[in-house]
């Protein structure tokens, strides 16, 4: 599957196991980069934290009004 196809589940994706194609970086959604577009798009890139090649998109989950959820990568939802 083209990275650029690959869309991966928030709840899911720290534990998700990722291969860089061009760098053959091998390691999980929380130890790569994640671009987060703060609430512009309902996507947030996936990128090695090697060389920055693009591995995918998450998909922002909604939130319910729950406080007190952690993002991984930028902390509480509020």
């Amino acid at each position: 599957m083209n990275a650029k196809d690959k869309i991966y589940h928030e709840r899911t994706f720290d534990d998700e196991k990722l291969t860089c194609p061009k760098c053959g970086w091998n390691g999980t959604g929380d130890q790569a980069h994640v671009a987060g577009f703060y609430g512009i798009g309902k996507f947030k890139e996936v990128l090695c934290p090697n060389c920055n090649e693009y591995l995918g998109n998450i998909l922002r989950e909604q939130s319910n009004g729950e406080s007190g959820r952690l993002d991984s990568q930028i902390g509480e939802v509020l």
